[in-house]
């Protein structure tokens, strides 16, 4: 529920208060000596030969007391008008002056004080007849208290009349109406800036220059705006954001006014319902289509992106261990390898339902979700760890795990191969280990899901899983593929050992995450409680000499791969500077465009894998970073931890995981969303076209 809809609970509530309680209070109780007139003007015949009366509903409060303009704010509610009883009236169009604001604490409120008048054109249905009108009116009036006050009020027009009326008070009060047009005031450019969050944008000149501008907008009872930030700009002028809630997921409904005030001046623009006729597009995407609305052709989306999962990095040392159990394949022990297919893919599909679970549960709680933020927590990455070690030393042959025998008779073997437990195991594993991992058409498909309810979320993630699931779903079909794996042999050994190290490897990457996120004493004694039973089983199973070795060995590989990620490597003879990367700060982009400058903005995390090798292969390229350096903003931002603005500026773009990339300038204001996986030239192209800049046009209102 919304502060504005809390605000009018409240007025209502108060409003709906026992009469006995009223009537204890009401020695003390202030009250808003209200005294309405209904004022008529003079009465015009057009071209046309219709017949228009000018009228005024004229409000006086009492002191302290204030009423509502047609959008309240956050509180209160509008005046009520009924013209029923009227006669010889066509319609009534009320007229608006310029409100003011009225804040309490964090609430903002618009209206009037004291005294206003509402200019009120009435068109008569005959001209040549006169006219009776009636007015009901109902004014929400505020001061300590709130409360409701009902007024009937009457008035004959008589059509063409040049008897005295107050014309002259109403003409006073219509100067008061803001208008497309004012003099001395102008607005240059109104448009809607949709990054970091849904802000309105507006450039105004003014003679004199403004003193106290503010800026009200309404036209949709969804939308609202907030409090202005005021800077001058090159010309002259001002530049005014206003923050704008409810445009987080689509355009308004209904076209927006807004009103721009200060002091005695006023000015009203309209902004169409598209905001991008009147703003820069929305984020377009790099080297890829707009994304698709249908749920069936996000599902073809998510079921290719999880295919491409099994070729990302994070998956590259669980799938080792795929191919130590296709080659270690025994036709004597068991005939067919469609078991273990069945139970990968098996594995696979149910941790990705399984996560789809956790995320919906997680977001009908109202907890940040996205893809791969579990390891953003130091018990996952704990665990993950230590089941990554006990496949290295699995494969080692350091130990092994034998099931009871009415379980292993049921899964598989009891032989010490692995078990049909052990396959869906491997799966699961390696879907963890695909989820840093934001794979081109990944992103796409995760947006859509975590902004829809749970059955699509379910519907979504199975399509991914299914997708990540599909090579095995293909070799359990036609399982005489396995058969052209070379045949089991001393060379075994050596694969074996190379799969024991690509674990051994992915367990000391999330060790450094670890320290990154908990300090480095977690992740040592984490490395302690793991080296220890290693040396112990390692130690029974070899020589003295040869354990000392290859615990030496382990710890220099470890401590020389600590060091070298805080080793600033130095520039090679005739290479580019590095680049100068600043931290990001979502509200200030919008200003640095602004001022004409093209903005690249990287977000990342040590947990992710495509994040180091874009960085590695693409960033950190030769050409990137000399154009990088020629008057590009860049901006960096770290989402190894949990971070709530990080999270909210992504799903501002409609992302959830990363990688992620965007150039913004003077020719892409909105922004260009780069794809998961990078290339120089990708890069360069989204820098040239941001850069470019657009003729200069003057933006109507």
């Amino acid at each position: 529920m919304s502060i504005r809809h809390l605000g009018r609970l409240a007025l209502l509530l108060g409003l709906l208060h026992p009469a006995a309680t009223a009537a204890d209070a009401a020695p003390s109780r202030p009250q808003p000596n209200l005294d309405t007139r209904l004022l008529v003007g003079e009465a015009a015949r057009a071209d046309d030969g219709a017949v228009t009366a000018w009228a005024g509903l004229d409000v006086r409060l009492g002191a302290g007391w204030h009423t509502y303009w047609r959008s309240p704010g956050e509180a209160g509610a509008p005046p009520q008008f009924d013209w029923n009883g009227s006669r010889n009236v066509a319609d009534v169009t009320v007229e608006w002056p310029a409100p003011r604001r009225f804040s309490e604490q964090d609430i903002d409120t618009f209206g009037y004080d004291e005294h206003v008048l509402f200019p009120l054109q009435v068109r008569l249905q005959d001209g040549t007849a006169p006219a009776h009108l009636t007015l009901k009116a109902v004014l929400f009036v505020c001061s300590t208290i709130c409360t409701q006050q009902e007024v009937k009020l009457e008035a004959d027009i008589a059509a063409a009349s040049h008897r005295p009326n107050d014309q002259a008070l109403i003409d006073a009060w219509r100067q008061s109406v803001p208008r497309e047009t004012a003099p001395g005031l102008s607005i240059t450019a109104l448009r809607i800036v949709r990054q970091p969050k849904p802000q309105l944008l507006i450039e105004a000149q003014a003679t004199p220059p403004l003193t106290a501008p503010d800026v009200f907008v309404d036209g949709d009872d969804a939308v609202s705006g907030g409090r202005v930030q005021v800077s001058p700009t090159a010309d002259g002028g001002v530049r005014i954001m206003v923050q704008v809630q409810g445009l987080d997921q689509a355009n308004p409904a209904h076209p927006l006014r807004v009103t721009l005030v200060d002091g005695d001046r006023s000015i009203e623009a309209g902004l169409p319902v598209n905001a991008r006729a009147g703003a820069p597009p929305a984020a377009k995407t790099a080297g890829a289509a707009a994304p698709p609305a249908s749920i069936w052709t996000i599902l073809g989306v998510a079921l290719l992106g999880g295919f491409i999962l099994n070729f990302m990095p994070c998956v590259f040392p669980v799938l080792s261990l795929k191919l130590v159990s296709l080659v270690d394949h025994d036709p004597a022990h068991a005939p067919s390898p469609r078991p273990a297919f069945l139970a990968t893919a098996a594995g696979i599909i149910a941790s990705f339902v399984s996560l789809a679970a956790v995320l919906s549960v997680l977001k009908a709680a109202g907890a940040q979700v996205g893809w791969g933020l579990q390891f953003q927590q130091p018990a996952f990455l704990i665990a993950m760890i230590v089941v990554l070690a006990a496949f290295g030393a699995n494969l080692l042959g350091l130990f092994e795990i034998n099931l009871p025998w009415w379980i292993s008779g049921r899964l598989g073997s009891a032989s010490g191969r692995t078990t049909m437990a052990g396959h869906a195991l491997n799966g699961f594993v390696m879907t963890l280990l695909a989820t840093p991992c934001s794979a081109p058409f990944v992103g796409t498909a995760v947006a859509f899901a975590l902004s829809q309810a749970a059955p699509q979320i379910l519907l979504v993630f199975a399509a991914l899983g299914l997708g990540m699931a599909a090579p095995y779903l293909g070799l359990a079909a036609a399982p005489r593929l396995a058969a052209l794996f070379p045949r089991p042999g001393r060379w075994m050994l050596k694969l074996r050992t190379l799969a024991a190290l690509a674990m051994a490897a992915t367990a000391l990457w999330l060790l450094i995450v670890l320290a990154d996120i908990s300090g480095p004493t977690t992740a040592m004694i984490v490395a302690a409680a793991l080296l220890l039973p290693a040396l112990v089983m390692t130690g029974r199973r070899a020589r003295l000499r040869q354990t000392l070795a290859g615990a030496g060995l382990a710890v220099g590989i470890g401590l020389a791969l600590i060091a070298a990620t805080g080793v600033q490597q130095p520039n090679a003879v005739g290479q580019p500077a590095g680049i100068a990367w600043q931290p990001l700060v979502p509200a200030d982009v919008a200003a640095q465009v602004q001022a004409g400058r093209t903005v690249f903005v990287d977000i990342g995390a040590s947990w992710c894998l495509t994040c180091k090798v874009n960085e590695k292969l693409v960033l950190d390229s030769a050409a990137v970073r000399a154009r990088l350096a020629s008057g590009v903003l860049a901006l960096r931002a770290d989402w190894t931890s949990s971070s709530d603005s990080i999270a909210s500026y992504l799903r501002s773009f409609g992302r959830y995981g990363l990688p992620f990339n965007v150039v913004f300038g003077p020719g892409a204001p909105g922004g260009i969303l780069l794809p998961e996986l990078l290339t120089p030239q990708i890069v360069l192209d989204a820098i040239d076209t941001a850069s470019t800049v657009p003729q200069p046009e003057n933006h109507k209102t």
